[in-house]
């Protein structure tokens, strides 16, 4: 590795290369999502959601059924929760490994182990076996089916309606825990705002054990991390931790031991203010000159894996933004301009699936020289033809 002063282009484009955004990827679905650890689910309806232009900038000729048919037909990948709160869609086959790992993680107050661990008592472990029984002759069935189908619609609706917790029984947390264990999987998503799931048992999906044999959270914890930081190719303990909820104390260990092994190295330079650590699979990369003169654009969720940490994003691209997720008017869903290896601005749109008007309420171009460039523009009609629109309307 040279110690020569670092390029930052060379920099960045390991890092978009490492997330499949330097170039769009021709591999099928599983692997890209494996490779950037993860799609969030997030439930937002103003355009796509988050885990469709996720793959759209990253797969080649990507469709969003495509997707649909890869998480509920085919199985190939799966939701779960994992990092932080969030939800994400993970490779079946790595399934296991990252339940086990992010199982330390604390979520809405305590760890999935804390939790599964207090509600451990028979009532719970008897509901359990019954929801079981009497979902094994259902191929997928909503929240509000699988009450009706045990004639608990009324205790339900008391329960979580009208947060009377005289009805908080067994089986509603019997279901909870089959969900977050893997027991129980969404099969579908109905049409709507929110995209209400559909579940169904894992056996019925085709998957009995999801490992045979038993993972050691320690190695499982160690996996996810190199993972990681494999998926940015260029990252620090800081950045790992703000991503996945892994607390920095912890995994600053974990960094060292890959160093030893040479599955990581650290970076013979600061960049910003402090030093930073590469894939080994990425340091080859590290002496290929960079393409100043890319015109690939790339319009980049504000959930995107990519921009979730302000500070790394701001230290590499030189870039930041804001959002509003939750003001009801006048929210602002700002897709991030990426042409090439720059950011260099942002459009706020939104689509009226009613009448398949994609709407432009505001372009920010914050470089000059990219005002007029007509990449991005063809980026937004690509967009728009990927929502199925039949019209671009710009309010701005």
């Amino acid at each position: 590795m040279s110690n020569a002063a670092y390029d930052i282009n060379v920099l960045r484009n390991i890092i978009l290369e490492s997330q499949h955004l330097l170039e769009k990827s021709p591999e099928n679905i599983e692997d890209i999502v494996s490779d950037i650890c993860g799609l969030q689910y997030d439930p937002n309806p103003t355009i796509h959601l988050n885990q469709y232009i996720m793959l759209w900038n990253r797969k080649k000729d990507f469709k969003a059924e495509q997707l649909d048919a890869a998480a509920y037909k085919e199985f190939k990948v799966v939701e779960t929760w994992t990092f932080k709160r969030n939800m994400f869609l993970v490779p079946s086959r790595e399934y296991s490994l990252y339940r086990h790992a992010t199982k330390g993680i604390v979520r809405w107050g305590e760890s999935d182990e804390v939790w599964f661990q207090r509600g451990e008592n028979p009532d719970v472990l008897a509901a359990e076996r019954e929801l079981k029984e009497k979902l094994l002759d259902s191929d997928g069935l909503t929240l509000n089916q699988i009450w009706e189908k045990l004639d608990l619609s009324y205790e339900w609706h008391k329960y979580r309606r009208e947060h009377d917790h005289d009805y908080n029984l067994p089986i509603f947390r019997a279901f909870y825990r089959m969900c977050r264990r893997g027991d129980l999987l969404t099969c579908g998503r109905n049409p709507g705002t929110f995209r209400e799931p559909v579940y169904i048992l894992k056996e019925k999906a085709g998957f009995h054990d999801w490992t045979k044999d038993p993972i050691d959270e320690k190695q499982a914890v160690k996996w996810a991390v190199e993972k990681l930081i494999a998926s940015f190719g260029i990252t620090d303990p800081v950045h790992i931790s703000h991503i996945s909820g892994f607390k920095t104390a912890d995994i600053l260990p974990v960094f060292e031991e890959l160093e030893a092994e040479d599955k990581i190295s650290k970076l013979p330079y600061k960049v910003g203010r402090k030093y930073y650590y590469i894939h080994s699979s990425k340091i080859h990369l590290l002496d290929e000159k960079p393409s100043h003169d890319s015109w690939e654009v790339r319009l980049i969720s504000p959930m995107d894996t990519i921009v979730r940490d302000k500070a790394w994003l701001e230290t590499f691209f030189d870039y930041s933004f804001t959002f509003e997720y939750f003001k009801k008017k006048g929210m602002k869903w700002p897709l991030s301009i990426l042409v090439g290896n720059q950011f260099v601005g942002y459009i706020d749109c939104k689509m009226d699936w009613r009448t398949k008007k994609f709407v432009v309420k505001e372009k920010n171009i914050f470089r000059s020289d990219f005002c007029d460039c007509k990449a991005i523009d063809l980026a937004i009609e690509e967009l728009a033809d990927f929502h199925g629109a039949k019209e671009i309307s710009c309010s701005f």
